[in-house]
């Protein structure tokens, strides 16, 4: 184990042991509010609670991306992504999701190369249950990252069919598939349409 990987684990248990102290719900900034909804910036204060609630598939997810610490793969999503929480108006968390600032991203290289940003989004475990109140989450997220974005990417387990289905639903274009680790992942578009597209649909795969 290097220096600087101690270091990092230092860090993540310092943190993890002060936040169930400092997390104080009724200070969160609610950046965005629909109906009984409402988005929040994913804080290291909330990594304690998404992890103790997150589904069994997002468990899943991010074991199958290479790590083996949820708290760990939830640490490195607030340092290195945009990320926000989806809360119901009493609280309860339904969702976090975010975009992935990745440059060097390409996929499969013949595919295409953008720079547009990669969502992500993991689920309570609460998901088949709070299913519409996921989904409407889901969308107020989608909005508020068209305010910014022309568009956006993302990767879905081929196998997770209700999730391949959200995507759809939210407006995402299967556009290919790509394998990682050893497991088949569904390539997704978004074209914003209220922005100028800058994904050039000549880089789009044929569809087979």
């Amino acid at each position: 184990m290097t220096q600087d990987t101690t270091t990092q684990e230092t860090a993540i248990q310092t943190l993890f042991g002060r936040s169930k102290k400092v997390s104080n719900r009724s200070t969160e900034v609610k950046i965005l509010k629909r109906g009984d909804y409402y988005l929040t910036p994913f804080t290291i204060y909330h990594i304690d609670e998404v992890a103790e609630h997150l589904s069994p598939e997002s468990k899943r997810e991010l074991i199958l991306m290479g790590y083996g610490n949820i708290k760990e793969a939830l640490y490195e999503m607030h340092e290195c992504s945009s990320a926000y929480l989806a809360r119901r108006k009493d609280d309860s968390f339904l969702m976090v999701g975010g975009l992935w600032y990745d440059n060097d991203y390409t996929g499969n290289e013949k595919y295409w190369e953008t720079s547009s940003p990669q969502m992500f989004a993991m689920f309570s475990n609460d998901i088949r249950k709070n299913f519409h109140a996921i989904a409407r989450g889901s969308r107020m997220l989608v909005n508020f990252f068209d305010q910014s974005e022309p568009s956006m990417t993302m990767k879905i387990l081929s196998d997770y069919e209700s999730m391949v289905n959200w995507a759809s639903w939210l407006g995402f274009e299967a556009i290919g598939t790509t394998i990682s680790n050893e497991y088949k992942y569904v390539e997704f578009v978004r074209c914003n349409p209220t922005k100028k597209n800058v994904y050039d649909k000549a880089l789009r795969p044929v569809k087979h």
